[in-house]
């Protein structure tokens, strides 16, 4: 009997340890079947954004008056927005999808320019509409790209749980597969696309800006220890590691990824190598069931910012989409709101986390400023707009124009008919340099 029982023993513990490593084979199956699955989800609604951008451009073009005009210029900034927001969600190494996401970028705020100046009243110069044509060309190029890297997804050729898997051992792959996928060959064509030149934050003519950021130039350390303390607890990340350097934007800094303990999902972030700030925090979790409303958003954002050192930040305007919410903050010095100092908080509707955080507009335009006093008192303002419009609030902003230029301004919010608008007049030489309509909507209002 002594005989058999060590063997026994041996054979029992074998078979336990057989089972748990199947049941361990089985749950990393059934993980990566997941991921993929959310990956696949991410990438077919990235699609449907990129045509939906390529049908209001096309649409924008034919319109037959400025209104209808400016409706689909606005409409294709937010296909835009989104897409590049779920691009930046795909395993992708970020280098390979740099213009990609730069060309979104441009497309959205190009458009939303034009739609100003069509809602201005200015009609469209033949150079503007050859560039919105061309634009068109381009979102036509991408979303047939997508539409082929799709036909490989069905067919089988593409794992996206694969590409990330393969995108943590070894990032020079990816780059692999994305050829496989045409994407490298739309970023190749990318090099040649119109320069944009118009008022606007991704302004090609406002590339040579220097940042005023200042401060000592951090180690790759600094960058881990910083996001770590700064979303660590609250994301519940894990092994934060740089992936690379950020160098062909305004600011250069570190760029991170790290692993979410919550689902074994990854969060990716960038830190300026001078000062050590956080450029930009994106955590893809999945958002459940909203249970916030606007105004407690807005408090949790304000509530971060204070945390993080940036004082006297005021919410601009917000826009909620997918239980997400977006609100953008601009800095107030001597009750004067200061839109160049922009930043962005994005704010998760199921439990309030911040899952995005965007400074680069504050890093590069914030500085100490001599605001000195108008020449025009606000009546004498008043006195420029239209005896038609109702006057709602006043107050004095400074608004980035051509060129990097700022000009301090009374923002006049008025009521029209039943549309709002922003109307800014010089503030020293009563001048209109501007007016925005305020599109109230259910989710938010949209200022274009």
């Amino acid at each position: 009997m002594r005989k058999y029982t060590l063997p026994l023993v041996l054979l029992l513990a074998l078979v336990i340890v057989g089972v748990w490593g199947f049941y361990q084979y089985r749950e990393k199956i059934d993980y990566h079947t997941y991921l993929d699955m959310q990956f696949q989800r991410e990438f077919y609604e990235m699609i449907g954004h990129v045509e939906n951008l390529q049908v209001d451009l096309s649409k924008a073009m034919i319109s037959g008056s400025s209104k209808d005009m400016a409706k689909y210029l606005s409409g294709t900034y937010m296909q835009a927005y989104i897409a590049q927001e779920k691009l930046t969600q795909l395993p992708f190494h970020h280098a390979t999808i740099r213009k990609t996401e730069e060309f979104l970028s441009q497309v959205g705020d190009y458009c939303t320019a034009m739609a100003n100046k069509a809602l201005d009243g200015y009609v469209l110069s033949d150079e503007e509409m050859n560039t919105l044509q061309e634009l068109q060309n381009y979102s036509n190029n991408l979303a047939q790209e997508l539409f082929e890297m799709q036909q490989k997804v069905v067919s089988g050729g593409v794992n996206f749980g694969d590409l990330r898997r393969v995108g943590n051992r070894d990032l020079e792959k990816v780059s692999d597969q994305m050829k496989d996928m045409n994407l490298i060959n739309f970023e190749e064509r990318m090099q040649d696309y119109p320069e944009l030149i118009y008022d606007g934050p991704f302004s090609a003519h406002m590339k040579d800006i220097k940042p005023k950021l200042t401060g000592e130039e951090i180690t790759e350390e600094d960058a881990i220890r910083i996001v770590e303390e700064t979303f660590g607890e609250k994301a519940d990340i894990d092994t934060p590691r740089i992936i690379g350097d950020i160098e062909n934007t305004k600011i250069h800094g570190y760029y991170l990824r790290a692993d979410r303990n919550e689902d074994n999902g990854e969060i990716s972030a960038a830190v300026s190598k001078i000062g050590g700030k956080i450029i930009w925090y994106l955590n893809p979790r999945s958002i459940g069931e909203s249970k916030l409303d606007r105004e407690r958003a807005m408090d949790i954002a304000e509530e971060f910012l204070q945390e993080q050192g940036y004082k006297n930040m005021v919410a601009t305007y917000a826009m909620a989409a997918e239980g997400e919410m977006v609100i953008n903050f601009a800095t107030k010095e001597e009750d004067v709101i200061i839109y160049t100092d922009l930043m962005k908080v994005k704010v998760a509707l199921d439990n309030g986390d911040v899952i995005g955080f965007e400074t680069e507009g504050y890093l590069v335009n914030h500085h100490d400023r001599n605001i000195g006093e108008p020449e025009l008192t606000e009546e004498e303002a008043q006195e420029r707009l239209s005896s038609s419009a109702e006057i709602e609030s006043t107050r004095l902003a400074i608004i980035p124009t051509n060129g990097n230029k700022e000009v301090l301004c009374y923002e006049f919010k008025v009521q029209f008919g039943e549309d709002n608008f922003l109307i800014y007049i010089d503030a020293d030489t009563g001048d209109q340099v501007r007016i925005l309509l305020m599109v109230e909507q259910e989710d938010g209002t949209l200022v274009i």
